[in-house]
Protein backbone atom coordinates (compact mmCIF):
# COMPACT_ATOMS: atom_id res chain seq x y z
CA UNK A 1 0.00 0.00 0.00
CA UNK A 2 1.48 3.38 -0.96
CA UNK A 3 1.38 6.30 1.45
CA UNK A 4 1.68 9.78 -0.08
CA UNK A 5 2.55 12.69 2.15
CA UNK A 6 3.89 16.19 1.85
CA UNK A 7 7.17 15.36 3.55
CA UNK A 8 10.46 15.25 1.60
CA UNK A 9 10.22 11.49 1.42
CA UNK A 10 6.85 11.87 -0.30
CA UNK A 11 6.33 8.26 -1.25
CA UNK A 12 6.89 5.58 1.31
CA UNK A 13 6.06 2.02 0.46
CA UNK A 14 5.53 0.30 3.76
CA UNK A 15 6.82 -3.19 4.13
CA UNK A 16 4.46 -3.96 6.98
CA UNK A 17 1.70 -6.39 6.22
CA UNK A 18 -1.89 -5.42 6.99
CA UNK A 19 -3.03 -6.53 10.42
CA UNK A 20 -3.98 -10.15 10.38
CA UNK A 21 -7.52 -11.00 11.35
CA UNK A 22 -6.12 -14.11 13.02
CA UNK A 23 -7.40 -14.42 16.56
CA UNK A 24 -5.92 -16.81 19.04
CA UNK A 25 -7.89 -19.97 19.03
CA UNK A 26 -9.13 -19.53 15.46
CA UNK A 27 -7.57 -21.41 12.53
CA UNK A 28 -5.87 -19.48 9.72
CA UNK A 29 -8.00 -19.01 6.67
CA UNK A 30 -6.66 -19.10 3.08
CA UNK A 31 -7.08 -15.32 3.00
CA UNK A 32 -4.66 -14.98 5.93
CA UNK A 33 -2.08 -17.06 4.06
CA UNK A 34 -2.50 -14.99 0.88
CA UNK A 35 -2.02 -11.78 2.84
CA UNK A 36 1.25 -13.03 4.27
CA UNK A 37 2.72 -13.97 0.90
CA UNK A 38 5.61 -11.88 -0.38
CA UNK A 39 4.28 -11.24 -3.87
CA UNK A 40 7.42 -9.44 -5.03
CA UNK A 41 9.57 -12.46 -4.25
CA UNK A 42 6.97 -14.74 -5.83
CA UNK A 43 7.21 -12.80 -9.10
CA UNK A 44 11.00 -13.20 -9.15
CA UNK A 45 10.62 -16.95 -8.72
CA UNK A 46 7.59 -17.74 -10.88
CA UNK A 47 8.52 -15.65 -13.94
CA UNK A 48 11.81 -17.50 -14.68
CA UNK A 49 10.13 -20.83 -13.95
CA UNK A 50 7.40 -20.00 -16.46
CA UNK A 51 10.02 -19.17 -19.09
CA UNK A 52 11.83 -22.43 -18.29
CA UNK A 53 8.61 -24.41 -18.72
CA UNK A 54 8.08 -22.98 -22.21
CA UNK A 55 11.58 -22.94 -23.74
CA UNK A 56 13.93 -24.64 -21.32
CA UNK A 57 17.28 -23.61 -19.89
CA UNK A 58 18.13 -20.73 -22.31
CA UNK A 59 14.85 -19.01 -21.45
CA UNK A 60 15.46 -19.55 -17.73
CA UNK A 61 18.94 -17.99 -17.93
CA UNK A 62 17.66 -15.14 -20.08
CA UNK A 63 14.77 -14.40 -17.71
CA UNK A 64 17.09 -14.35 -14.69
CA UNK A 65 19.58 -12.05 -16.44
CA UNK A 66 16.87 -9.64 -17.58
CA UNK A 67 15.04 -9.68 -14.25
CA UNK A 68 17.98 -9.33 -11.88
CA UNK A 69 19.90 -7.01 -14.21
CA UNK A 70 16.83 -4.77 -14.45
CA UNK A 71 16.48 -4.65 -10.67
CA UNK A 72 20.16 -3.76 -10.31
CA UNK A 73 19.88 -0.96 -12.87
CA UNK A 74 16.73 0.27 -11.12
CA UNK A 75 18.58 0.51 -7.81
CA UNK A 76 21.44 2.38 -9.49
CA UNK A 77 19.19 4.89 -11.27
CA UNK A 78 16.48 5.61 -8.69
CA UNK A 79 17.03 7.99 -5.80
CA UNK A 80 17.97 6.32 -2.53
CA UNK A 81 14.67 7.17 -0.84
CA UNK A 82 12.69 5.90 -3.83
CA UNK A 83 14.56 2.68 -4.52
CA UNK A 84 12.07 0.41 -2.76
CA UNK A 85 9.15 1.84 -4.68
CA UNK A 86 11.09 1.90 -7.98
CA UNK A 87 11.95 -1.79 -7.61
CA UNK A 88 8.31 -2.65 -7.03
CA UNK A 89 7.32 -0.52 -10.01
CA UNK A 90 9.80 -2.48 -12.13
CA UNK A 91 8.45 -5.82 -10.87
CA UNK A 92 4.85 -4.75 -11.45
CA UNK A 93 5.58 -3.85 -15.08
CA UNK A 94 7.66 -7.01 -15.47
CA UNK A 95 4.95 -9.27 -14.01
CA UNK A 96 2.17 -7.77 -16.13
CA UNK A 97 4.11 -8.28 -19.33
CA UNK A 98 5.24 -11.79 -18.42
CA UNK A 99 1.66 -12.80 -17.64
CA UNK A 100 0.72 -11.74 -21.17
CA UNK A 101 3.86 -12.80 -23.05
CA UNK A 102 4.29 -16.39 -21.81
CA UNK A 103 0.80 -17.74 -22.65
CA UNK A 104 0.55 -15.91 -25.97
CA UNK A 105 4.02 -17.09 -26.98
CA UNK A 106 3.18 -20.68 -26.08
CA UNK A 107 -0.11 -20.68 -28.00
CA UNK A 108 1.48 -19.01 -31.05
CA UNK A 109 4.39 -21.49 -30.95
CA UNK A 110 1.96 -24.39 -31.20
CA UNK A 111 0.69 -23.01 -34.51
CA UNK A 112 3.76 -21.50 -36.21
CA UNK A 113 6.72 -22.98 -34.35
CA UNK A 114 8.35 -19.63 -33.54
CA UNK A 115 5.91 -18.04 -31.12
CA UNK A 116 5.57 -14.95 -33.32
CA UNK A 117 2.30 -13.15 -32.66
CA UNK A 118 0.04 -13.39 -35.74
CA UNK A 119 -1.06 -9.75 -35.69
CA UNK A 120 2.56 -8.47 -35.77
CA UNK A 121 4.07 -9.48 -39.09
CA UNK A 122 7.42 -7.91 -38.21
CA UNK A 123 7.59 -10.14 -35.14
CA UNK A 124 7.95 -13.19 -37.37
CA UNK A 125 10.21 -11.41 -39.89
CA UNK A 126 12.70 -10.16 -37.29
CA UNK A 127 12.87 -13.56 -35.65
CA UNK A 128 13.41 -15.27 -39.02
CA UNK A 129 16.16 -12.90 -40.16
CA UNK A 130 17.96 -13.20 -36.81
CA UNK A 131 17.97 -17.00 -37.05
CA UNK A 132 19.13 -16.96 -40.68
CA UNK A 133 22.00 -14.59 -39.90
CA UNK A 134 23.28 -17.06 -37.33
CA UNK A 135 23.07 -19.92 -39.83
CA UNK A 136 24.84 -17.86 -42.50
CA UNK A 137 27.60 -16.92 -40.04
CA UNK A 138 28.11 -20.61 -39.29
CA UNK A 139 28.61 -21.42 -42.97
CA UNK A 140 25.19 -22.76 -43.91
CA UNK A 141 25.22 -22.23 -47.67
CA UNK A 142 21.59 -23.25 -48.12
CA UNK A 143 20.24 -20.10 -46.47
CA UNK A 144 19.78 -16.71 -48.09
CA UNK A 145 17.85 -13.62 -47.06
CA UNK A 146 14.82 -12.92 -49.24
CA UNK A 147 14.99 -9.65 -51.21
CA UNK A 148 11.91 -8.43 -49.35
CA UNK A 149 13.69 -8.90 -46.02
CA UNK A 150 17.09 -7.48 -46.90
CA UNK A 151 16.20 -4.01 -45.66
CA UNK A 152 16.47 -5.48 -42.14
CA UNK A 153 20.19 -6.10 -42.68
CA UNK A 154 20.82 -2.38 -42.25
CA UNK A 155 19.32 -2.40 -38.76
CA UNK A 156 21.37 -3.06 -35.65
CA UNK A 157 18.34 -4.79 -34.12
CA UNK A 158 18.70 -7.74 -36.50
CA UNK A 159 22.30 -8.23 -35.36
CA UNK A 160 21.22 -7.97 -31.73
CA UNK A 161 18.87 -10.90 -32.35
CA UNK A 162 21.68 -12.70 -34.15
CA UNK A 163 23.94 -12.25 -31.12
CA UNK A 164 21.25 -13.56 -28.73
CA UNK A 165 20.65 -16.67 -30.84
CA UNK A 166 24.39 -17.23 -31.33
CA UNK A 167 25.03 -17.22 -27.57
CA UNK A 168 21.93 -18.98 -26.22
CA UNK A 169 20.82 -20.96 -29.25
CA UNK A 170 17.56 -20.47 -31.09
CA UNK A 171 15.07 -19.50 -28.40
CA UNK A 172 12.54 -17.00 -29.79
CA UNK A 173 11.27 -16.15 -26.31
CA UNK A 174 14.56 -14.45 -25.40
CA UNK A 175 14.09 -11.26 -27.50
CA UNK A 176 10.65 -10.86 -25.94
CA UNK A 177 12.15 -11.21 -22.48
CA UNK A 178 14.70 -8.53 -23.34
CA UNK A 179 11.93 -6.19 -24.52
CA UNK A 180 9.96 -6.89 -21.34
CA UNK A 181 12.96 -5.97 -19.22
CA UNK A 182 13.57 -2.77 -21.19
CA UNK A 183 9.88 -1.82 -20.98
CA UNK A 184 9.95 -2.31 -17.20
CA UNK A 185 13.01 -0.07 -16.97
CA UNK A 186 11.15 2.49 -19.10
CA UNK A 187 8.40 2.63 -16.45
CA UNK A 188 11.01 3.32 -13.77
CA UNK A 189 12.69 6.00 -15.89
CA UNK A 190 9.37 7.74 -16.59
CA UNK A 191 8.72 7.77 -12.84
CA UNK A 192 12.14 9.25 -12.06
CA UNK A 193 11.98 11.85 -14.86
CA UNK A 194 8.57 13.01 -13.61
CA UNK A 195 9.69 13.05 -9.96
CA UNK A 196 12.72 15.22 -10.69
CA UNK A 197 10.83 17.52 -13.07
CA UNK A 198 7.66 17.93 -10.96
CA UNK A 199 6.87 16.07 -7.72
CA UNK A 200 6.41 12.53 -6.38
CA UNK A 201 2.62 12.62 -6.75
CA UNK A 202 2.87 13.36 -10.47
CA UNK A 203 5.60 10.72 -10.73
CA UNK A 204 3.29 8.16 -9.16
CA UNK A 205 0.59 8.79 -11.78
CA UNK A 206 3.12 8.76 -14.63
CA UNK A 207 4.74 5.54 -13.38
CA UNK A 208 1.43 3.68 -13.04
CA UNK A 209 0.39 4.77 -16.54
CA UNK A 210 3.77 3.65 -17.93
CA UNK A 211 3.24 0.24 -16.34
CA UNK A 212 -0.30 -0.34 -17.59
CA UNK A 213 -0.86 1.76 -20.74
CA UNK A 214 -1.97 -0.82 -23.36
CA UNK A 215 0.21 0.47 -26.21
CA UNK A 216 3.34 0.33 -24.05
CA UNK A 217 2.42 -3.19 -22.94
CA UNK A 218 1.44 -4.68 -26.30
CA UNK A 219 4.49 -3.54 -28.28
CA UNK A 220 6.85 -4.79 -25.55
CA UNK A 221 5.79 -8.46 -25.72
CA UNK A 222 6.78 -8.96 -29.37
CA UNK A 223 10.13 -9.21 -31.18
CA UNK A 224 10.08 -5.59 -32.36
CA UNK A 225 12.59 -2.77 -31.95
CA UNK A 226 10.08 -0.17 -30.70
CA UNK A 227 10.79 -0.85 -27.02
CA UNK A 228 14.53 -0.50 -27.64
CA UNK A 229 13.89 2.84 -29.39
CA UNK A 230 11.79 3.99 -26.44
CA UNK A 231 14.41 2.95 -23.90
CA UNK A 232 17.20 4.65 -25.87
CA UNK A 233 15.15 7.85 -26.13
CA UNK A 234 14.53 7.80 -22.37
CA UNK A 235 18.26 7.40 -21.70
CA UNK A 236 18.89 10.43 -23.92
CA UNK A 237 16.16 12.39 -22.12
CA UNK A 238 17.65 11.47 -18.74
CA UNK A 239 21.03 12.77 -19.95
CA UNK A 240 19.43 16.02 -21.13
CA UNK A 241 17.65 16.37 -17.78
CA UNK A 242 20.95 15.98 -15.93
CA UNK A 243 22.63 18.59 -18.14
CA UNK A 244 19.74 21.00 -17.45
CA UNK A 245 20.57 21.19 -13.73
CA UNK A 246 24.12 19.90 -13.19
CA UNK A 247 26.82 22.21 -11.96
CA UNK A 248 29.49 23.02 -14.52
CA UNK A 249 32.13 21.68 -12.12
CA UNK A 250 30.34 18.39 -11.56
CA UNK A 251 32.60 15.55 -12.68
CA UNK A 252 29.57 13.60 -13.88
CA UNK A 253 28.90 16.09 -16.67
CA UNK A 254 31.53 14.41 -18.85
CA UNK A 255 29.95 11.02 -18.16
CA UNK A 256 26.54 12.37 -19.15
CA UNK A 257 27.94 13.85 -22.37
CA UNK A 258 29.65 10.56 -23.29
CA UNK A 259 26.45 8.63 -22.58
CA UNK A 260 24.42 11.09 -24.64
CA UNK A 261 26.80 10.86 -27.61
CA UNK A 262 26.72 7.04 -27.48
CA UNK A 263 22.92 7.10 -27.28
CA UNK A 264 22.64 9.44 -30.25
CA UNK A 265 24.97 7.21 -32.24
CA UNK A 266 22.64 4.30 -31.53
CA UNK A 267 19.57 6.37 -32.41
CA UNK A 268 21.06 7.17 -35.82
CA UNK A 269 20.39 3.55 -36.66
CA UNK A 270 17.22 2.96 -34.62
CA UNK A 271 15.32 6.20 -35.28
CA UNK A 272 17.24 8.68 -37.42
CA UNK A 273 14.84 11.58 -36.91
CA UNK A 274 15.10 11.37 -33.11
CA UNK A 275 18.82 12.11 -33.37
CA UNK A 276 18.13 15.51 -34.90
CA UNK A 277 15.53 16.26 -32.23
CA UNK A 278 18.01 15.53 -29.43
CA UNK A 279 20.72 17.59 -31.10
CA UNK A 280 18.28 20.48 -31.08
CA UNK A 281 17.48 19.88 -27.39
CA UNK A 282 21.18 19.90 -26.47
CA UNK A 283 21.63 23.15 -28.38
CA UNK A 284 18.66 24.59 -26.47
CA UNK A 285 20.17 23.55 -23.11
CA UNK A 286 23.57 25.01 -24.00
CA UNK A 287 21.97 28.25 -25.10
CA UNK A 288 19.82 28.52 -21.97
CA UNK A 289 22.68 27.72 -19.57
CA UNK A 290 25.27 29.85 -21.33
CA UNK A 291 26.89 32.50 -19.19
CA UNK A 292 26.70 34.88 -22.12
CA UNK A 293 23.38 36.70 -22.04
CA UNK A 294 22.28 37.05 -25.63
CA UNK A 295 19.97 39.69 -26.93
CA UNK A 296 16.84 38.81 -28.84
CA UNK A 297 18.46 39.16 -32.27
CA UNK A 298 21.47 37.12 -31.14
CA UNK A 299 19.22 34.35 -29.85
CA UNK A 300 17.36 34.32 -33.16
CA UNK A 301 20.65 34.17 -35.05
CA UNK A 302 21.89 31.26 -32.92
CA UNK A 303 18.62 29.43 -33.51
CA UNK A 304 18.91 29.95 -37.26
CA UNK A 305 22.48 28.65 -37.09
CA UNK A 306 21.38 25.42 -35.36
CA UNK A 307 18.52 24.97 -37.83
CA UNK A 308 20.95 25.64 -40.67
CA UNK A 309 23.35 22.96 -39.43
CA UNK A 310 20.54 20.41 -39.15
CA UNK A 311 19.10 21.35 -42.54
CA UNK A 312 22.57 21.23 -44.09
CA UNK A 313 23.01 17.70 -42.78
CA UNK A 314 19.74 16.68 -44.37
CA UNK A 315 20.76 18.32 -47.65
CA UNK A 316 24.06 16.42 -47.68
CA UNK A 317 22.24 13.16 -47.04
CA UNK A 318 19.85 13.92 -49.88
CA UNK A 319 22.68 14.73 -52.31
CA UNK A 320 24.31 11.40 -51.52
CA UNK A 321 21.13 9.33 -51.74
CA UNK A 322 19.14 10.94 -54.59
CA UNK A 323 19.77 11.91 -58.21
CA UNK A 324 17.08 14.58 -58.15
CA UNK A 325 18.27 18.23 -58.29
CA UNK A 326 18.45 20.17 -55.03
CA UNK A 327 15.85 22.65 -56.31
CA UNK A 328 13.27 19.86 -56.29
CA UNK A 329 13.73 19.10 -52.58
CA UNK A 330 10.60 20.90 -51.36
CA UNK A 331 8.51 19.41 -54.16
CA UNK A 332 9.75 15.92 -53.35
CA UNK A 333 8.99 16.35 -49.64
CA UNK A 334 5.46 17.54 -50.33
CA UNK A 335 4.85 14.71 -52.80
CA UNK A 336 6.19 12.14 -50.34
CA UNK A 337 3.93 13.42 -47.59
CA UNK A 338 0.92 13.39 -49.89
CA UNK A 339 1.75 9.87 -51.06
CA UNK A 340 1.78 8.72 -47.45
CA UNK A 341 -1.60 10.31 -46.92
CA UNK A 342 -2.85 8.52 -50.03
CA UNK A 343 -1.57 5.23 -48.65
CA UNK A 344 -3.39 5.95 -45.43
CA UNK A 345 -6.63 6.64 -47.27
CA UNK A 346 -6.20 3.39 -49.17
CA UNK A 347 -5.49 1.46 -45.95
CA UNK A 348 -2.09 0.47 -47.34
CA UNK A 349 -0.78 -2.59 -45.50
CA UNK A 350 -2.06 -1.41 -42.13
CA UNK A 351 -0.93 -3.79 -39.44
CA UNK A 352 -4.36 -3.53 -37.89
CA UNK A 353 -6.13 -4.83 -40.98
CA UNK A 354 -5.94 -8.14 -42.76
CA UNK A 355 -4.65 -8.49 -46.30
CA UNK A 356 -8.22 -8.71 -47.56
CA UNK A 357 -8.95 -5.23 -46.26
CA UNK A 358 -6.09 -3.70 -48.25
CA UNK A 359 -6.85 -2.16 -51.65
CA UNK A 360 -5.29 -5.18 -53.34
CA UNK A 361 -3.10 -8.05 -52.26
CA UNK A 362 -0.26 -6.83 -54.49
CA UNK A 363 -0.73 -3.15 -53.76
CA UNK A 364 -1.68 -2.40 -57.37
CA UNK A 365 -4.20 0.16 -56.17
CA UNK A 366 -1.55 2.32 -54.56
CA UNK A 367 -0.13 3.98 -57.72
CA UNK A 368 -3.65 5.06 -58.64
CA UNK A 369 -4.18 6.47 -55.16
CA UNK A 370 -0.88 8.33 -55.33
CA UNK A 371 -1.70 9.72 -58.79
CA UNK A 372 -5.02 10.97 -57.47
CA UNK A 373 -3.25 12.68 -54.57
CA UNK A 374 -0.81 14.35 -57.00
CA UNK A 375 -3.67 15.67 -59.10
CA UNK A 376 -5.65 17.01 -56.15
CA UNK A 377 -5.11 20.72 -55.37
CA UNK A 378 -3.34 21.74 -52.18
CA UNK A 379 -5.64 22.10 -49.20
CA UNK A 380 -4.79 23.47 -45.76
CA UNK A 381 -7.33 21.16 -44.14
CA UNK A 382 -6.46 18.04 -46.12
CA UNK A 383 -2.69 18.47 -46.27
CA UNK A 384 -1.92 20.08 -42.89
CA UNK A 385 -4.73 19.94 -40.33
CA UNK A 386 -5.95 16.40 -41.02
CA UNK A 387 -2.46 14.81 -40.80
CA UNK A 388 -1.76 16.70 -37.55
CA UNK A 389 -5.05 15.57 -36.05
CA UNK A 390 -4.59 12.02 -37.27
CA UNK A 391 -1.11 11.72 -35.77
CA UNK A 392 -2.27 12.97 -32.38
CA UNK A 393 -5.82 11.66 -32.00
CA UNK A 394 -6.10 8.41 -34.00
CA UNK A 395 -7.45 5.80 -33.61
CA UNK A 396 -10.70 7.31 -32.36
CA UNK A 397 -13.02 4.63 -30.92
CA UNK A 398 -15.98 5.88 -32.97
CA UNK A 399 -13.99 5.47 -36.23
CA UNK A 400 -12.99 1.83 -35.70
CA UNK A 401 -13.70 -0.42 -38.70
CA UNK A 402 -13.08 -3.77 -36.99
CA UNK A 403 -12.82 -5.37 -33.58
CA UNK A 404 -9.03 -5.18 -33.83
CA UNK A 405 -9.08 -1.43 -34.39
CA UNK A 406 -11.63 -1.06 -31.62
CA UNK A 407 -9.25 -2.91 -29.30
CA UNK A 408 -6.40 -0.63 -30.38
CA UNK A 409 -8.50 2.41 -29.46
CA UNK A 410 -9.26 1.24 -25.91
CA UNK A 411 -6.54 3.42 -24.42
CA UNK A 412 -7.53 6.55 -26.33
CA UNK A 413 -9.84 7.94 -23.58
CA UNK A 414 -6.82 7.85 -21.24
CA UNK A 415 -4.70 9.38 -24.02
CA UNK A 416 -7.22 12.21 -24.49
CA UNK A 417 -7.37 12.84 -20.71
CA UNK A 418 -3.58 13.06 -20.48
CA UNK A 419 -3.45 15.28 -23.55
CA UNK A 420 -5.94 17.75 -22.07
CA UNK A 421 -4.28 17.65 -18.65
CA UNK A 422 -0.84 18.34 -20.16
CA UNK A 423 -1.94 21.93 -20.88
CA UNK A 424 -2.03 22.48 -17.09
CA UNK A 425 1.43 21.00 -16.46
CA UNK A 426 3.06 24.40 -16.11
CA UNK A 427 0.64 25.25 -13.28
CA UNK A 428 2.07 22.32 -11.30
CA UNK A 429 5.17 24.39 -10.42
CA UNK A 430 7.87 22.35 -12.18
CA UNK A 431 11.14 21.98 -10.32
CA UNK A 432 13.11 21.95 -13.57
CA UNK A 433 11.52 24.51 -15.94
CA UNK A 434 14.26 24.15 -18.55
CA UNK A 435 13.79 20.39 -18.79
CA UNK A 436 10.01 20.82 -19.01
CA UNK A 437 10.55 23.18 -21.97
CA UNK A 438 12.80 20.53 -23.56
CA UNK A 439 10.11 17.91 -22.95
CA UNK A 440 7.48 20.09 -24.64
CA UNK A 441 9.78 20.69 -27.62
CA UNK A 442 10.53 16.95 -27.77
CA UNK A 443 6.82 16.10 -27.84
CA UNK A 444 5.90 18.69 -30.45
CA UNK A 445 8.81 17.72 -32.72
CA UNK A 446 7.82 14.06 -32.61
CA UNK A 447 4.20 14.97 -33.27
CA UNK A 448 5.12 16.98 -36.37
CA UNK A 449 7.36 14.17 -37.59
CA UNK A 450 4.59 11.60 -37.16
CA UNK A 451 2.14 13.82 -39.04
CA UNK A 452 4.59 14.13 -41.94
CA UNK A 453 5.71 10.54 -42.43
CA UNK A 454 3.18 8.07 -41.00
CA UNK A 455 0.77 6.70 -43.56
CA UNK A 456 -1.06 3.88 -41.78
CA UNK A 457 -2.45 3.21 -38.37
CA UNK A 458 -0.18 0.29 -37.48
CA UNK A 459 3.04 2.25 -38.00
CA UNK A 460 1.54 5.29 -36.28
CA UNK A 461 0.82 3.31 -33.11
CA UNK A 462 4.33 1.84 -33.14
CA UNK A 463 6.22 5.06 -33.69
CA UNK A 464 4.03 7.12 -31.37
CA UNK A 465 5.43 5.27 -28.34
CA UNK A 466 8.15 7.92 -28.02
CA UNK A 467 5.47 10.60 -27.83
CA UNK A 468 3.94 8.68 -24.90
CA UNK A 469 6.87 9.73 -22.71
CA UNK A 470 6.18 13.46 -22.99
CA UNK A 471 2.45 12.96 -22.68
CA UNK A 472 2.73 10.75 -19.58
CA UNK A 473 4.98 13.15 -17.67
CA UNK A 474 3.21 16.38 -18.64
CA UNK A 475 -0.27 14.85 -18.41
CA UNK A 476 0.42 13.31 -14.99
CA UNK A 477 1.63 16.67 -13.66
CA UNK A 478 -1.47 18.36 -15.04
CA UNK A 479 -3.77 15.73 -13.55
CA UNK A 480 -2.10 16.05 -10.16
CA UNK A 481 -2.56 19.84 -10.23
CA UNK A 482 -6.21 19.54 -11.31
CA UNK A 483 -6.86 16.96 -8.59
CA UNK A 484 -5.37 19.26 -5.96
CA UNK A 485 -7.41 22.21 -7.19
CA UNK A 486 -10.64 20.19 -7.34
CA UNK A 487 -9.96 18.80 -3.86
CA UNK A 488 -9.41 22.30 -2.51
CA UNK A 489 -12.61 23.54 -4.15
CA UNK A 490 -14.64 20.63 -2.76
CA UNK A 491 -13.18 21.23 0.69
CA UNK A 492 -14.21 24.89 0.55
CA UNK A 493 -17.71 23.91 -0.59
CA UNK A 494 -18.12 21.46 2.29
CA UNK A 495 -16.92 24.04 4.80
CA UNK A 496 -19.37 26.58 3.38
CA UNK A 497 -22.26 24.12 3.71
CA UNK A 498 -21.38 23.26 7.32
CA UNK A 499 -21.37 26.95 8.19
Amino acid sequence: MSTISGSPRSIDVSSASPPSPHVEGRERTPLDIVRRLDWWRAIRILAPLGAFAIEGLPALIGALLVQEGGLWLTSRYAAERQQRYARRLFLAAYALRMVLALPTHYVAKLSNGSGALPFFRDDYTNDLVGEWLVRIARGDGGVSIFPGHQYLLSSIYSYLLMGIYAVFGYSPLLPKLLNIGLASLCAVMVFELARKAFNPRAALVAGICAVALPSLVVWSIATLKETLVLFTSLVALASVQFLCTASRRDSRVIDAVVLLVATLALLIDLRFTSTFIFVGLVALVLLARSRVRLRAWQTALATLLVVGVLAGGLVMIRLRTSDRPLSATVEDIVLQIRHRRAQEAAGAASQLRSELDVVSATGSGLPAAESASDAAPFSVVGDILNPLGYALLAPAPWQAQSLTELGASVEMPVWYALLCASFFAWRAAPRQPLFVVCLVVFGIANWLMLAAVEGNLGNLLRHRLVLDVALLILGAAGLQWLWARCGQWLHMQLLARHK
